[in-house]
């Protein structure tokens, strides 16, 4: 659910605005009051840190609305988003409406289910009469009866309907059938296209709201059609997307003290000489063409070799990002196959008689022209997308090299664009930001700009070019403002800034590796999840005690074939002594539900969450489950190693997979090779039914492990992503906290840890209530572990187990987030 801050001069005003917002929406949206200042001789004005508390107060992780009323509550305001880390601060919106008016829209509007822009543009304007309650309809999800089982209307869900990334996993869910699948968008009227083709579906222009028709020939079309239907009514699998259009500002002339407007790309301040980057255009001029034959070779291995290099991007982009930012890189990969594209290119190679270079120069330009000239910012933005990995196949065609930046000192890169494949070679030690003539906010390349934490401002237009190089120059950012040569007063407010945002993070920074401990003194571990093995040195920056869940999918996904035991084992084995002496809990395969591999069979599933997934699908292919338990036995001899079993729901499949575990020891034994014998098995408390089976559990394992990401899900019946139910699927639901309680009293009587590892663990709302209801361990992202530490830092125990107490009696997820404000701002 959005949150809402009032900011005002008055506390009392944004009290009474607060008190008025949370009458009208019943409770279910969070309201905090950021009014006044702490000093008592002088109360009226505007406080950063206060602003800052009651962000937190209400950020639930959907996304966070500020309404100000004037003078220096915006600059307060702004100051406060600054010291947000910043996956946080993408999701907090700055908004100047009407005080009264604009909360009672704002909180209307989210009370209703509304996005965060849709929920911003609702209170800039909630004077011009907008009824923002009222707004939204009814998806249509399910066909209309007489639809013949091949064909199927669907309800685009999620904010950008059907862009680059659900359109690749789209491709990837319709290959698995034997089925010709085509999409057909009813209210563009566009299509039908192939579901094949991913220039097809993003020429669909397939957005939040449209009706796209399905329809399928073969032998599996029915299949077909309820697999991706399923995919395209339950949102694509989207959340808050990362690559969201961010609201574009209106351009403002150039003044020395205004500097000049674009579009805020990547948060961040950033101050330095600029350097100029200039790109390398590769000489297609059409050359006599040889033997078709030989000609199509060569584009084919242009091809598989750029495939090859997508792919090498594709794996630094998830180990160094995230898998939502890597997608970037596989919707590239799939561009490289599109057959569209590719017949074209054939075409005219053996029609026309073209030379492989500029076959494909003209085929990928007829395309790229064709993105870029959709009346859609988004859509169009993907032609660049289209434009860099053409690039690299005209590179491995001509044998040129395309150029990169490479910096000698320190510098803010201009230029006009920049691909992907570009930012992902920037070095960050030297690239203090980038500023871009051209682009916009949802490219992929300020995408990885944010990823990479570089600050970017982007859509400068062609005044860019006349800055002279080695011109000292300032950007935000955030607020989209490039500065050229500022003056004193301008620096000296930049620069104000910019050290208020180091020294929160150096703050924080600071204390990251002294252990996690209440005021009183109780020890808290706190522990990473790692999704890949260059995640480890990351953790251990960060202050991570140990790596609570090693999320072992990444070794098994995008690839043709599992990997071996070798392969398992050097991972493992380089993860646990980069650890040392610090836990390694290492989870065996995960798969199922939306994540599949070629080469395990799921097979189509009406309810994937609810089929063939985690520990089921592993004692289903002991083959891969052995494999993987000889490497883990093997790499944690001598270490702090442990085995946890996701998606265990009874005890038979525990005690089964203990005896899988028992014959591979002996085999090992058998076959002298060292292992770690009799190694620590947890469970993952993910199902209701383990849950409540906990206490048969629990004596034949180690640790009960909460994810609570899962758990919610499955206890509450609902999808979490799906916004229609958004509400209730949240973790600060009573019904949640007492699993939670009696997880802890479980492993109590047992004598074993009880960890949670679940988004709830990341969230620093949260972190009290988890102390108080017993939990000692949390297992969070990395970046994530300073912040935690400072929040913990905060409580007693006994102030911890009060707040529990008060939880557990509420009556709603509401009701636990109002009660956890009320103690936040008491400590």
């Amino acid at each position: 659910m959005i949150g809402v801050v009032i900011v005002s001069h008055s506390a009392k005003l944004a009290e009474g605005v607060v008190e008025l917002a949370s009458q009208v929406a019943q409770d279910k949206v969070r309201v905090a009051a950021a009014g006044g200042t702490s000093d008592a001789a002088n109360p009226i004005g505007t406080d950063a840190f206060r602003v800052l508390a009651a962000i937190d107060a209400v950020d639930s992780g959907d996304g966070v609305l500020v309404l100000m009323d004037l003078g220096s509550a915006v600059l307060s305001a702004e100051t406060a988003v600054e010291f947000l880390d910043e996956a946080r601060r993408s999701r907090v919106r700055l908004c100047g409406g009407p005080l009264v008016e604009g909360a009672i829209a704002a909180v209307s509007l989210a009370a209703a289910g509304g996005s965060l822009d849709e929920i911003a543009a609702e209170a800039e304007h909630a004077l011009s009469g907008k009824a923002g309650a009222t707004r939204g309809s009814d998806p249509k999800g399910t066909p209309d009866e007489g639809v013949r089982p091949t064909s199927r209307q669907v309800t685009l869900r999620n904010r950008l309907g059907l862009h680059a990334r659900p359109a690749a996993r789209m491709i990837r869910l319709a290959r698995r059938f034997d089925a010709r699948v085509t999409l057909e968008n009813l209210t563009a009227h566009a299509g039908p296209f192939d579901a094949a083709s991913l220039n097809g579906m993003l020429n669909l222009r397939a957005r939040q709201g449209h009706e796209v028709l399905l329809r399928a020939e073969g032998s599996q079309a029915r299949e077909a059609i309820a697999e991706l239907a399923g995919f395209l009514a339950s949102g694509c699998g989207d959340t808050e997307d990362a690559d969201a259009p961010q609201p574009t500002p209106t351009p403002v002339s150039a003044t020395a003290d205004d500097g000049i407007s674009g579009i805020g790309a990547s948060a961040g301040i950033a101050i330095g000489p600029l350097v100029r980057f200039r790109a390398v255009v590769t000489d297609v001029l059409q050359r006599p063409a040889g033997d078709p034959e030989s000609e199509w070779r060569t584009l084919q291995s242009a091809l598989e070799a750029a495939r090859n290099e997508t792919r090498t991007l594709y794996d630094w982009a998830r180990k160094h990002t995230s898998e939502n930012e890597a997608g970037i890189f596989d919707a590239q990969s799939l561009l490289l196959e599109d057959p569209e594209l590719i017949e074209q290119a054939r075409r005219l190679v053996f029609e026309d008689g073209r030379d492989a270079a500029s076959a494909w120069h003209s085929a990928a330009g007829a395309l790229t022209g064709r993105l870029a000239a959709i009346d859609d910012p988004y859509l169009s933005a993907r032609a660049a997308d289209l434009s860099d990995v053409a690039a690299r196949v005209l590179e491995r065609i001509t044998g040129t090299t395309g150029a990169t930046i490479s910096l000698s000192h320190p510098a803010i890169v201009a230029a006009h664009d920049l691909m992907p494949s570009q930012v992902e070679k920037l070095d960050s030690a030297l690239v203090l930001g980038l500023c871009l003539e051209t682009g916009a906010a949802n490219a992929h390349s300020s995408i990885l700009a944010r990823a990479r934490g570089i600050p970017a401002v982007v859509g400068l237009g062609l005044t860019l070019s006349t800055i002279a190089e080695g011109t000292i120059v300032a950007i935000d950012g955030e607020r989209g403002k490039l500065w050229v040569s500022p003056g004193e007063d301008a620096r000296r407010s930049i620069e104000e800034r910019r050290r208020a945002c180091l020294t929160a993070r150096q703050s924080l920074q600071a204390d990251r590796k002294v252990p996690a401990a209440t005021r009183d003194g109780r020890h808290i571990t706190v522990l990473a999840n790692l999704s890949s093995e260059a995640q480890v040195i990351e953790a251990l920056d960060n202050g991570a005690e140990g790596v609570g869940v090693l999320r072992t999918e990444f070794l098994f996904l995008d690839r043709k074939t599992a990997p071996d035991e070798a392969e398992q084992f050097a991972c493992y084995r380089n993860i646990a002594e980069a650890l040392g002496d610090r836990p390694l809990v290492i989870r065996t395969l995960d798969i199922g539900g939306d994540k599949n591999v070629p080469y395990v069979d799921i097979g189509a599933e009406s309810n994937p969450f609810l089929g063939w997934r985690g520990i089921r699908v592993t004692l289903g292919r002991r083959d891969l489950f052995e494999t993987q338990l000889r490497a883990i036995l093997r790499a944690g001899r001598g270490r702090a190693v442990e085995i946890l079993l996701p998606m265990i729901s009874t005890l038979a499949e525990l005690i089964e997979a203990k005896a899988i575990i028992g014959s591979v020891e002996d085999a090992l034994q058998r076959e002298g090779v060292a292992f770690q014998a009799k190694m620590p098995v947890g469970v993952m408390i993910e199902v209701p039914a383990a849950a409540v089976i906990a206490d048969r559990l629990a004596p034949e394992v180690s640790r009960l492990s909460i994810g609570t990401n899962d758990l919610v899900q499955y206890l509450m019946a609902a999808d979490r992503t799906n916004s229609r139910v958004a509400r209730i699927a949240d973790h600060f639901q009573p019904a949640v906290l007492r699993v939670i309680r009696d997880m802890v009293n479980v492993g109590r009587s047992a004598g074993i840890g009880v960890d949670v590892c679940g988004e709830m663990a990341a969230d620093p709302l949260a972190a009290p209530l988890l102390l108080g209801l017993g939990v000692e361990e949390l297992s969070m992202s990395s970046p994530l572990i300073p912040e935690m530490k400072r929040v913990i830092a905060r409580w007693t125990m006994p102030a911890a187990e009060a707040l529990a107490r008060e939880a557990l009696q509420a009556q709603s997820s509401e009701s636990v987030r109002q009660l956890l404000r009320g103690y936040g701002r008491a400590i």
